[in-house]
């Protein structure tokens, strides 16, 4: 019987996306993340949105299997439109 080392095993990788989340009309938080166009969900508070998009979303392709896509970087900026 020979001896082996210590196995090494493979951390997850780590990926940090862009969340954009909106307040709805109706109280609800709706968060998408752009990078991923599946990545949909909502809540009722700005964190449970947040985590939803994550577990749901996020975490759901990866369980199925499905490589996420690289993060490419997400500009947000604001724009003004001024009406006459």
């Amino acid at each position: 019987m020979s001896e082996t080392g210590p196995r090494s095993v493979a951390k997850p990788a780590v990926m940090t996306y862009t969340a954009v989340i909106t307040a709805g009309d109706d109280g609800w938080f709706c968060a998408q993340v752009p990078e991923v166009p599946e990545a949909i969900s909502q809540g009722r508070t700005l964190g449970e949105a947040r985590v939803n998009v994550e577990r749901l979303a996020l975490e759901w392709r990866i369980a199925e299997g499905e490589t996420p896509p690289e993060p490419v970087g997400v500009t947000v900026s604001q724009v003004t439109v001024t009406s006459s």
